[in-house]
């Protein structure tokens, strides 16, 4: 009896736990989600294996072999690509998600088979998160709305962070709480059930209303297919149960185009086709990136390392600063090619193999389910699990902790619906692999959380130019738990900016050449160090860096301005007018008009021909001569003088 109340009493304990998930940031961080939440998931799963290990009866103790052979090989294969992975901290810490992600398939499971958890319990946890979710959005809404703020005008609506950080992240985590709710709504009393439906369908009108193409893709596809399925698998067919749910979804699609058909405005993000254009330049870097490195892939956490080098010119066509270099991308927004190019072929083939597998069982599971309340409430989590897959390959929700902790139990309710798992590991031993996998990932999580504190520091004196302060923090960063930061900026490039505006010439050039080590494909990165050779008179080694930027992004305004005067400096004229003539005239850019004076008249004085007859060579004939052949788009060879006709 006493084993019975504290059962009760520590299921109470992880519901609230689980329903506190969104609740668990912390503003130190850049990503105030991302690794806070990692380190308290992984505490919770270590609370929670305690008692298995202590209470839970020997006999108890059965896992599918299938589910621990593939998730232990995609988790071994991620780590052998730390054998040449170019930047070890970064595979380090993507390693260590790795492994709370495969700890939670074995606790989940272990939890939820031997009774020590139950799907109702954790149904309500669920639904306690995906509350405080929705309120605290709806509680953003309000406030940005107060502040003047026209949220479904242009593209206002990425100005909602929510607690994931980005409403898309906000999307996908509260798709993967529609089958707890949906749960929760068939297992209910009559009463309560039109409660449980009004409250599934504010859940789905937020998403709509967030307007995050991917996840309501998955959710579209995922009901139309799903629910067909799940009412013909029902015996006896209900003709009318059926008609009426179709007529539902129907009308419901319907209307849902006509509001967007009535009020175009207000759904510009839903309409508008920029994203789509750049996660496919996106996917042909990933691609050429796969194909170069295949098999094996350029190692765990390197995608974004690797990603500028296959170049980023054709995202002009989307969005400048990408192609410039001043926003950059952390993974490809597809998570299978994501862990192909990491992990290569057998890391993508276990990880596939993997999701398969759970997929199998549930809709084997359905076949032998001969209740039809259980055939409802697995079609509910079979759809979303579809659903999940069209935003994985869409988005980025491997990377979220909370996102793949809610995966994984979907996954553990998928295997164990299938009750003829008789392959199976058994023994309390067992639970020695997710024991070792949590510690490991609970201490690189602890060491990661302090640095990224103090990375967080630097981001902020870099912003206030306190180069005093940026130094202090940045000397506080441990390079063997985070050489980068969240944007995928070595840390000494920070720190070799600050002696550079110090003047410390020799600091520099150094922090400047390790964060080069680092990551040799970041656009500052290889500008700085072109510059400090510069700065030495070592024009030629310059200009070989220079030459790297610009096969990496050719119209890097910076690069083209500093190679310009490299050039100039080598008395090179011709050549620093053609490089500096790929340059986008800009009268509000001092430092280019500076150049353009500088070197145009070099140039017009070793050209005479390019002037015009008994014109004076001044600064306004300087800049008036590029402007006129620019808009009139002449080629550097086809220069011609001004022409007033």
């Amino acid at each position: 009896m006493e084993s019975i109340q504290a059962n009760k009493l520590f299921s109470y304990f992880i519901i609230l736990c689980i329903a506190c998930i969104p609740l668990v940031q912390l503003s130190v961080l850049a990503d105030p989600t991302l690794l806070s939440r990692q380190v308290y998931l992984t505490l919770l799963q270590i609370i929670l294996i305690i008692p298995i290990w202590f209470f839970v009866k020997k006999e108890s103790y059965k896992i599918p072999k299938t589910l621990v052979l593939l998730s232990l090989t995609w988790f071994i294969i991620s780590a052998l690509s730390l054998l040449y992975a170019k930047n070890l901290p970064e595979a380090w810490y993507s390693l260590s998600k790795y492994g709370l992600l495969v700890s939670s398939l074995f606790i989940i499971y272990q939890a939820l088979s031997s009774g020590w958890l139950n799907l109702h319990m954790l149904s309500k946890g669920i639904a306690g998160a995906s509350m405080i979710s929705l309120a605290l959005w709806l509680k953003e809404i309000v406030e940005k709305t107060t502040d003047g703020k026209s949220l479904w005008v242009q593209k206002n609506l990425y100005d909602l962070q929510t607690v994931f950080g980005h409403k898309n992240l906000y999307s996908s985590f509260i798709l993967l709480c529609l089958p707890f709710i949906f749960y929760l709504l068939v297992q209910a009393k009559k009463g309560y059930k039109y409660a449980w439906l009004g409250y599934l369908l504010i859940l789905i009108a937020s998403i709509f209303f967030t307007q995050t193409k991917a996840v309501l893709l998955g959710l579209l596809v995922a009901l139309f297919t799903g629910i067909s399925v799940a009412m013909f698998s029902l015996k006896p067919l209900n003709k009318s149960r059926l008609i009426a749910t179709l007529s539902v979804y129907i009308i419901g699609f319907v209307g849902v185009i006509a509001l967007i058909y009535v009020y175009p405005e207000k759904f510009t993000l839903l309409l508008n086709n920029d994203t789509i254009r750049e996660r496919l330049l996106l996917w042909n870097n990933t691609w050429q990136m796969i194909l170069e490195s295949f098999p094996w892939g350029v190692g765990l956490g390197n995608w974004q390392v690797y990603f500028p080098k296959y170049g980023l010119a054709n995202f002009m066509e989307t969005n400048y600063l990408i192609s410039d270099g001043y926003t950059t991308f952390q993974r490809p927004h597809n998570d299978f090619l994501w862990v192909l190019s990491e992990t290569g072929l057998i890391g993508f083939v276990s990880y596939l193999g993997l999701i398969t597998y759970c997929f199998y069982k549930g809709i084997k599971g359905l076949k032998n389910t001969t209740d039809a309340k259980g055939k409802l409430i697995l079609s509910g989590f079979l759809i979303i699990g579809m659903a999940y897959i069209m935003v994985a390959l869409v988005d980025f929700p491997l990377e979220r902790n909370e996102h793949q902790f809610l995966w994984a139990i979907i996954c553990c309710i998928l295997v164990g619906s299938d009750r003829e798992n008789r392959s199976v590991f058994k023994g309390k031993t067992f639970l020695l692999i997710p024991g070792i996998l949590l510690v490991f990932s609970l201490y690189f999580g602890l060491n990661r959380l302090k640095q990224e504190a103090h990375s967080k520091k630097v981001i902020m004196a870099h912003s206030a130019q306190n180069w005093g302060l940026l130094l202090s923090e940045a000397k506080k960063i441990n390079p063997a738990f985070l050489s980068i930061d969240n944007f995928s900026i070595p840390i000494k490039w920070y720190e070799g900016l600050a002696y550079f505006s110090l003047n410390e010439w020799a600091k520099a050039k150094e922090c400047f050449l390790k964060a080069y080590d680092v990551n040799p494909y970041q656009v500052h990165v290889i500008n700085n160090v072109a510059s400090i050779y510069e700065k030495e008179g070592n024009h030629d080694e310059a200009l070989s860096y220079y030459d790297k930027l610009l096969d990496i992004s050719p119209k890097q305004p910076d690069a083209l301005l500093n190679k310009s005067a490299v050039l100039y400096n080598m008395n090179q004229i011709d050549e620093a007018m053609a490089c500096l003539y790929q340059f986008v005239y800009d009268e509000k850019n001092d430092q280019f008009l500076l150049y353009l004076n500088t070197i145009g008249k070099s140039y017009l004085h070793k050209h005479p021909n390019k002037l015009l007859v008994g014109k004076e060579l001044s600064k306004e004939y300087i800049q008036n001569f590029f402007k006129y052949n620019q808009e009139n788009k002449h080629t550097f060879e086809e220069l011609k003088p001004i022409s007033y006709e």
